[in-house]
């Protein structure tokens, strides 16, 4: 079983690092009632396992029938929001349940024709269904949805809240390898990134490895792309698309690159900085251009 289920919170108080939503949470749990949220940040930093958290303790035992999970960057057309999301908000709730809540995970690629059509949903069906929309950047939902939720920041978790989670994890599987200080830098290597934290963790157990040789392992393929970059061949475009293919975001491509580029022990520190320079100034762009032409901008900066 993968950790990142097995160590999922399931009780609000069980959420680390996010104390602010923490404490307006118990409050709508008691009251079973809650605005539209709208959590936003970083990947990997628990926004959908606070989503569907806070869905379980005010729906409790009618939570099955009466929460529903959209990931919105599978279908972001008008047209799904028409019928879809629109068919769930008009049914009725099950159960004796409140209202139904609808979690809208990734919503930063949804159009904003689909938006608005998601606004006047919002509206119209106040009193029967409770929205929670997640995304990576609030920039890209437009301002008539952010004003008409509760707007949470998911920051990275601090290294002490990061510690607290990683030595629980270890005491209860029973895990006593690791010394102190070697938790310590694997703790600062993950940038507050509690889901990329646990899965390496899982992977240094299953592997017998050092924390240290995990750390490596992960940062193999930005090691791979950044050779590529200093013998400035034009392959390491694609090795960013089959980055993005796999899955990951810009943001993380851009972390693993910056830590590929501190951790090279044969890189000029001139050329470390301009190359750390427009890895920064990338993950700000991110904001404004699509993953493949930022991909672009950025290979072409660094060649």
């Amino acid at each position: 079983m993968l950790w990142t289920e097995k160590y999922r919170p399931n009780r609000i108080t069980e959420i680390a690092g996010h104390n602010h939503f923490v404490m307006d949470a118990k409050g709508w749990i008691e009251e079973r009632n809650m605005p539209n949220l709208l959590l936003f940040g970083n990947p990997g930093n628990g926004k959908t396992t606070a989503g569907i958290v806070i869905g379980k303790e005010i729906l409790g035992d009618s939570f099955k029938d009466n929460f529903i999970e959209v990931n919105a960057s599978d279908d972001r057309r008008l047209e799904n929001v028409r019928t879809t999301i629109k068919q769930i908000a008009q049914s009725g709730t099950m159960g004796g349940a409140p209202f139904r809540i609808v979690l809208l995970d990734e919503m930063d690629g949804m159009t904003n024709d689909a938006q608005n059509a998601l606004k006047r949903i919002m509206e119209r069906y106040a009193s029967n269904v409770r929205f929670i929309i997640t995304c990576n950047d609030r920039n890209k939902i437009i301002f008539a949805l952010q004003s008409r939720c509760a707007n949470y920041h998911f920051k990275p978790l601090t290294e002490s809240a990061l510690h607290d989670v990683i030595t629980s994890i270890l005491h209860r599987e029973e895990i006593t390898r690791f010394s102190e200080d070697e938790i310590g830098s694997f703790i600062y290597s993950m940038n507050g990134d509690m889901r990329r934290a646990i899965t390496e963790l899982q992977a240094a157990k299953a592997s017998n490895s050092t924390l240290s040789k995990q750390i490596a392992i992960g940062l193999t393929d930005y090691n791979k792309l950044l050779m590529l970059i200093i013998n400035k061949n034009s392959n390491a475009l694609d090795s960013i698309h089959n980055l993005l293919h796999d899955g990951k975001t810009i943001r993380e491509i851009c972390i693993g690159l910056h830590d590929a580029v501190i951790n090279s022990e044969g890189l000029d520190n001139n050329i470390k900085f301009k190359f750390l320079r427009t890895i920064g100034e990338s993950e700000w762009r991110s904001n404004t251009m699509t993953p493949k032409l930022l991909a672009s901008w950025l290979i072409g900066q660094l060649l």
